[in-house]
């Protein structure tokens, strides 16, 4: 057994939950990660977990696709963790925000993949790829970030848009976060929910 571990930490000027946001929402990764996802099925959601199916391409090998059932979670108010399998390699991802100024957060992200028998010939590959999947990843989601965190402070609601008067456009309060969080109603929207799909009720599980 082998076991890779990475972490990468970074500082965006968006808030707390601005970054939770961006994590959770899963209407972007077919559009804004379109060059690693092609397909996404929600098998079930709640307040704190959702199982998602995901078709992608391999970083660098385009032509390549693999699929992984993701298990993610909301461990507490500042951790997110997710559990997949690629190439059949069990890999958990935990992401760490702590807010350390007012709109401003530290992100730390850890990979870590198990290699077992023959899935060890993968090691050099999978090693190879994180920073690039990693670096990719967070460039892409850094605009969506940066834009969400300014329209919000301009009191943007999602579905409504912002207030018709301009001296209304302006928030400095606490911003929410609540999951699961509202999502597309698009017909061409590249997330879907699966025929077994299962919505949990709020604190269903306690």
């Amino acid at each position: 057994m082998k076991i890779l571990s990475r972490t990468f930490k970074r500082k965006v000027n968006s808030s707390l939950n601005v970054c939770l946001w961006n994590h959770w929402d899963c209407d972007h990764i077919n559009y804004v990660h379109k060059g690693f996802y092609t397909e996404s099925e929600i098998f079930y959601e709640d307040d704190r977990f959702v199982l998602i199916f995901h078709s992608l391409k391999v970083p660098l090998i385009p032509f390549l696709k693999i699929s992984t059932i993701d298990v993610t979670v909301l461990k507490d108010k500042n951790t997110v963790c997710t559990y997949g399998f690629q190439f059949g390699i069990p890999s958990l991802s935990t992401a760490k925000y702590k807010e350390i100024a007012k709109d401003k957060c530290l992100v730390e992200v850890n990979y870590k993949f198990k290699f077992t028998g023959l899935n060890i010939l993968f090691y050099p590959l999978i090693k190879y790829l994180i920073p690039r999947w990693n670096e990719r990843t967070w460039n892409e989601d850094l605009s969506l970030k940066l834009r969400r965190q300014k329209v919000i402070r301009m009191n943007f609601k999602d579905f409504r848009g912002l207030p018709k008067k301009i001296k209304e456009r302006k928030f400095l309060g606490p911003i929410d976060f609540k999951l699961p969080i509202t999502r597309l109603k698009k017909n061409d929207n590249k997330l879907t929910k699966h025929p077994f799909y299962n919505f949990g009720k709020k604190n269903g599980h306690l």
